[in-house]
């Protein structure tokens, strides 16, 4: 490796620094060993008590109640290749992204997690400042998959613009 090369590597400290910087952290669950392991902005996450490594039970103890059966979607081994995709929200804490696959056969799954205002900004409409089509079905599905009684409001707002003018 010349010396040019050696300049660019990233090193473990530099990489836990960076994710560090931008409230987020890596996690890789194996099933098998019944543990989870984070490293990165794990404070920032609600994810503090838990790090660097934990249980399936205390990982989906310390979700919030109305979230607990997404923490336990996340646990549940899936085949090779299956992503995660899971909105989530950690006691004392905002809610989360977390995005990942499943890996060797389902033996464990490994991604990343940040707060989901790091992500927000692609899912919102510029002008309204409201979700995009597809990110609302995205999450009145998982709402509506929830137990519970629910209400739903519907407005057009296409003409929006012209109305506000």
């Amino acid at each position: 490796m010349n010396t040019r090369s050696r300049s660019l590597a990233w090193d473990a400290t530099t990489a836990i620094e960076a994710l560090a910087a931008a409230d987020t952290a890596l996690w890789i669950w194996t099933p098998s060993d019944d543990q989870m392991r984070f490293t990165g902005a794990t404070r920032a996450l609600g994810l503090g008590p838990l790090a660097p490594e934990c249980s399936g039970a205390a990982f989906t103890a310390v979700a919030i109640p109305q979230d607990r059966a997404l923490a336990e979607k996340i646990l549940k081994p899936q085949e090779e290749g299956t992503e995660v995709a899971v909105r989530l929200r950690m006691r004392d804490s905002e809610t989360c992204i977390w995005r990942g696959v499943w890996l060797e056969d389902g033996l464990r799954a490994a991604g990343v997690v940040a707060l989901e205002t790091k992500f927000a900004a692609s899912h919102l409409d510029r002008l309204t400042g409201l979700l995009d089509r597809r990110t609302f079905l995205t999450r009145a599905g998982e709402q509506l998959t929830q137990p519970g009684d629910y209400e739903l409001v519907v407005a057009d707002v296409d003409r929006l613009r012209r109305l506000n003018e």
